[in-house]
């Protein structure tokens, strides 16, 4: 209600103040809360120190993503000046449109996307603008990320993982989202900063919640909901309509039908009718933040049936291969060591030693996906 809903609606009944904001931090909503609804009605429903948690963890969101908004006219410049055109993605997005209220969102970094000649040009600007490549990721449509001497990190990306242009097969790059009148020009921002149509911003925002993160803390589900909402604000479901075909290949149906009608229940307040698919969206959202073993499975589906416009074997084994045995560049990076020269032979097995500890967790995980399929297959059978 608080998160979503008329921010000033009464609640029925009192609530337990700690537990509610608990649960607001589960979901990954504390900062939203906190944006929009007015202090002193927080105070009366939660009490005074549960209400604090929420202002302050506006104030943090609202200090951490303060230098990225400055950023991103900075990278305008920058893109304007070398005359490669970028298109701004995620939190850059709402924020270059005006969507966010102000520290309603946590971001951790800038992304952008352009085309594939252009990526590796930007990034040696970048370098030259005193930024510098990071751990490197299992990722094949962006590059490695870059950081500042501010520790404000870019992301360049070269497609849109789940974002298929409707009759093809590949990801979506800068071509053909151009080609197919997807983009336009940020305002106040140059000739060369770009966005997504508002109805691409939300299928985006979809497609990185339910097909690459799969609801992961990365990027919950919850913020998916708020980022559509937030981006959609009228003509929802005909946006919605013309959204959905760039990504129904990746996203379940179900889920794609869900998506209008649980953000129109989600801002109505009403969610205790909810059925069908809205429901089971609901419950998707609340399990993939509340429920450790949801979790568990959800990034085990991910691993087995990953999101790829190549063949899904080769990209299975590079993800196992990732995992188990990282290079040394990769150890390094995430041990944060200066260079790859440090990393020892105990330190590159550890991967290894880890993934075979939770190989039988792994292995129960795996199962249950499988007889869950298995028992879904023979109902859905006829007769």
């Amino acid at each position: 209600m608080r998160a979503f809903g008329p921010p000033e609606a009464p609640f029925p009944d009192r609530i337990d103040g700690v537990g509610a904001v608990e649960i607001a931090v589960d979901l990954g909503v504390v900062e939203r809360i906190g944006a929009r609804v007015p202090s002193e009605l927080l105070v009366d429903e939660l009490g005074r120190e549960e209400a604090r948690r929420l202002a302050m963890a506006r104030l943090q969101a609202l200090a951490s993503v303060r230098g990225l908004c400055d950023l991103i006219p900075e990278l305008a410049a920058v893109a304007t000046a070398a005359g490669i055109p970028i298109v701004l993605l995620k939190f850059a997005a709402l924020q270059a449109r005006g969507c966010l209220a102000e520290g309603s969102r946590a971001a951790g970094d800038v992304d952008v996307l352009l085309r594939e000649r252009d990526a590796e040009r930007m990034a040696e600007i970048l370098t030259g603008h005193g930024f510098r490549a990071t751990a490197t990721t299992l990722a094949d449509h962006h590059l490695p990320p870059l950081l500042d001497r501010d520790g404000r990190m870019v992301e360049l990306h070269t497609s849109l993982p789940g974002m298929r242009p409707p009759g093809n097969d590949r990801f979506a790059g800068f071509d053909a989202l151009e080609a197919a009148g997807g983009l336009e020009r940020a305002p106040g921002l140059g000739d060369h900063c770009l966005l997504l149509r508002r109805d691409l911003m939300a299928a985006h925002a979809v497609a990185h919640g339910l097909a690459h993160h799969c609801g992961a803390d990365a990027y919950p589900v919850s913020r998916m909901l708020a980022d559509v909402i937030d981006v959609l604000r009228v003509d929802r479901r005909a946006r919605w309509s013309h959204a959905r075909e760039w990504i129904a290949a990746d996203v379940p149906v179900s889920h794609l039908d869900a998506v209008p009608g649980l953000c129109d229940a989600l801002e109505k307040g009403e969610l205790d009718a909810l059925a069908g698919p809205e429901d089971a969206l609901l419950r998707h959202v609340l399990a993939g933040s509340l429920n450790p073993a949801y979790r568990r499975s959800l990034a085990v589906g991910f691993m087995l049936r990953p999101l790829t416009d190549g063949p899904r074997w080769r990209r299975f084994l590079k993800t196992v291969q990732w995992n188990a045995f990282p290079t040394k560049t990769q150890v390094a990076a995430q041990m944060g060591l200066p260079n790859a020269e440090r990393v020892t032979l105990r330190l590159r097995l550890a991967p290894s030693i880890a993934l075979a500890k939770r190989l039988p967790s792994l292995t129960r995980e795996v199962a249950r996906l499988a007889w869950r399929r298995l028992v879904g297959a023979r109902t859905a059978r006829p007769g």
